[in-house]
Parts: structure tokens; sequence; C-alpha cells
């Protein structure tokens, strides 16, 4: 399985718009027996960019993905891309594969909705750690997490599909009980003071940057 991982810088003012498309249009037709965008998510104002969306799209092999670039370049879907990058700045895109300890790692796409339903809103925090060793840390640290009171759990972990093992992409859901993560949050320094967090453990040298990130309400993953 292939992940692309895509960051929209969309123009404010075509915010809304842009999501329409997205829900509307883009989603259900991209979905397949070999592709599904499974998180759609904004960048939540105040800590860190605005109008930055997280897209993950899961397609199940290199075959998949290379018919999905055709879609978006010459087939049914390019005229609807040409209408969404005239709606945003830039467009950066990474190719990932699932850790083996990822939750993710045993995706089933056809479980995947293929059309947005309404769910409540959930928050993320996404983390980018580079660097040497990071990833036989993280697994080390993966492996003796008890997640039973934390107020971040792995949801998935991704490395480059190309390139070695030193970089590392950790997805934590944040736990809905405002009253637990709201201290953290307000006293963050990094990432060390949150539960839950798989960093504390990576050596020093590793390099990471965060972003906090919320679902919308018809994020195919909730």
């Amino acid at each position: 399985m292939l992940f692309v991982h895509d960051v929209h810088v969309v123009m404010g003012e075509h915010e809304f718009t842009y999501e329409d498309i997205m829900r509307e249009e883009y989603v259900p037709a991209v979905a397949d027996d070999d592709t599904r965008v499974l998180w759609f998510l904004h960048s939540t104002h105040g800590s860190g960019d605005a109008y930055h969306i997280v897209m993950i799209t899961a397609v199940r092999d290199g075959v998949a993905w290379d018919r999905f670039v055709e879609r978006q370049r010459y087939g049914d879907l390019g005229d609807m891309s040409t209408r969404l990058a005239a709606l945003r700045y830039t467009l950066s895109s990474s190719l990932l594969v699932s850790t083996d300890w990822s939750p993710l790692c045993e995706l089933d796409l056809t479980e995947v909705p293929s059309t947005p339903t309404d769910h409540p809103v959930s928050l993320y925090r996404e983390d980018t750690l580079t660097g040497p060793g990071v990833m036989s840390s993280l697994e080390s640290a993966a492996s003796q997490a008890s997640g039973a009171d934390d107020i971040l759990s792995v949801t998935a972990a991704f490395r480059p599909a190309w390139g070695g093992g030193r970089q590392a992409r950790v997805l934590y859901r944040i736990a809905a009980d405002t009253d637990r993560w709201t201290a953290a949050f307000g006293s963050d320094t990094g990432w060390r003071d949150w539960p839950g967090s798989l960093t504390p453990s990576v050596p020093v040298g590793v390099r990471g940057v965060g972003r906090m990130l919320r679902t919308t309400s018809w994020s195919p993953l909730p």
C-alpha cells in the first residue's frame, strides 16, 4: 500500500469553495477498487499556518498510483484538478509507505467510505521527524506505549517510499475529552509534555516539526 500525502495551501477567500469541490466531487470521483481518500484535515488556526490542508490518499500499489496520477493529468480528474489549482497557491506531495508497526498497516480499502458522510470533528497532531536512527527509536517507543490514558494515540505512521529510514511522519489522534488535553496544549513547548507522544525516545540529532490538524465533518476517516 502506498500513501499520497498532499499539503494544499489554499487562497483564504476560496477556502469554502475548495472544500465543497473536494467533498462533493473529488473524493467520490477518486474512489475505486484501488484508491481512497482517507483524511481531509485543516491546519487549526492559531496553531500553525492558516489555510493549509493535509490530505492523505491510499493507493493499492505502484500500478494504482501511476493510474491515479494519469487520471489527474490527462483523465477524468483533469478538469477538476485544474479548477482546484486555480483556488490555491501551492500543492506539495510526498509518496509514503506505512511503517510495520503503524495501526494503518493492515488497511482494507473496501472499508473506507467512498462517499463522504457527516461525523464529529476530530483533532490530530502530525509530527515529521528527520535524523539518524529515528525509525528504530520510534518503533521501540511504539512497542512500549500503553495508550490507556494517553492524550495522544498513534493513528498512523509513515516513512518515505524511497530514501531509507531517516524520516518518519506520525499522525496522532488527540483525546476527545478537552479537559485532558487543554493544559498540555497550552503549555506545549515541543512534543515531550504530551502523554502518549513517541518523541521523548527520539535520539539527539533528530529534527522535528509538528502541526495541529482537525478533520472536516465529512473526512472519509474521522
